[in-house]
């Protein structure tokens, strides 16, 4: 199974899982007015969307390059994880202001063993799937898969959490419901921003300079190389583009030249997995 047909099976349980706990608590919140629970329910409800953007990003991904996208179709991807993050944001936000919304109108949460029962069933579910989908994440290197693991750690904190509130409405302090609501929209909102800051560092071509520092390095081992005058890298979530100018002794024919270039591209995919790389040669002065 390749890496966009493994991606896309997690998506897609990830969606499944989303759409089942998501029922779950939207219904029982609404039966028994609960909150914290409600709120969960929600940020479930916008996972599923956020799932299924990246399941539409990963098939439009693994589409051949063609006569408008020379370099492929795999920045769909990232462009799903950007809107997942957007999302995310719209569901963060709005769970805080129904939180406080509830504060000032003291409609505070009620619980009962149903809305306990309902929880604790996600937190082992959350759990379970987590581990599963980021053990798909790292076989299958998937950006957009690797943002769903993220999100659905969140996903078990906001659990736990909603867990922890259900509880302190059954002690007689259901105010604390309330502020655990929007302590859940707050996690939403810090979980979007890592999602939309990583989405757009590698839409803008950005690129860490420690890796080109160790491909500069690797590349200067080559014995006819004299210099580099120049080396950048672009991402496409699971394929690297380099462009290296290396310089080369002058008297150097076009076939010697060639043929160092042939072996700089094979010690580049053999150390760190690189396939597409354009190296330029220029007379070293």
């Amino acid at each position: 199974m390749n890496n966009y047909k493994l991606a896309s099976k997690g998506a897609v349980i990830g969606i499944s899982i989303y759409l089942l706990l998501a029922t779950v608590k939207l219904i029982t919140a609404s039966i028994f007015k609960a909150s914290s629970l409600q709120a969960d329910g929600l940020n479930n409800l916008s996972d599923i969307i956020s799932s299924s953007a990246v399941w539409i990003g990963l098939y439009l991904a693994k589409k051949p390059a063609d006569h408008n996208h020379k370099f492929g179709h795999e920045r769909y991807e990232i462009i799903s994880s950007f809107i997942v993050s957007l999302l995310m944001f719209t569901i963060g936000f709005q769970v805080v202001l129904s939180g406080i919304s509830q504060l000032f109108a003291k409609d505070y949460s009620q619980t009962s063993q149903q809305v306990l029962l309902a929880t604790l069933f996600s937190i082992l579910i959350l759990t379970l799937t987590r581990s599963y989908l980021k053990k798909i994440a790292i076989q299958s290197n998937s950006i957009g898969l690797k943002a769903t693991a993220k999100d659905m750690q969140g996903d078990l904190l906001i659990s736990i959490a909603t867990l922890i509130g259900s509880l302190c409405v059954s002690w007689g302090f259901p105010i604390i419901d309330t502020f655990l609501s929007i302590s859940v929209g707050i996690i939403i909102i810090f979980s979007a921003f890592e999602v939309f800051k990583e989405s757009t560092f590698t839409l803008s071509d950005g690129f860490n300079p420690e890796n080109l520092l160790s491909y500069e390095k690797c590349i200067l081992t080559h014995p006819d190389v004299i210099a580099i005058n120049s080396i950048r890298a672009r991402m496409a979530t699971q394929q690297i583009y380099l462009d290296v100018t290396i310089a080369l002794e002058p008297s150097m024919s076009v076939y010697q030249s060639h043929c160092i270039t042939e072996e700089i591209e094979a010690l580049l995919q053999k150390e760190f997995q690189i396939k597409d790389v354009d190296i330029h040669v220029e007379p070293y002065e």
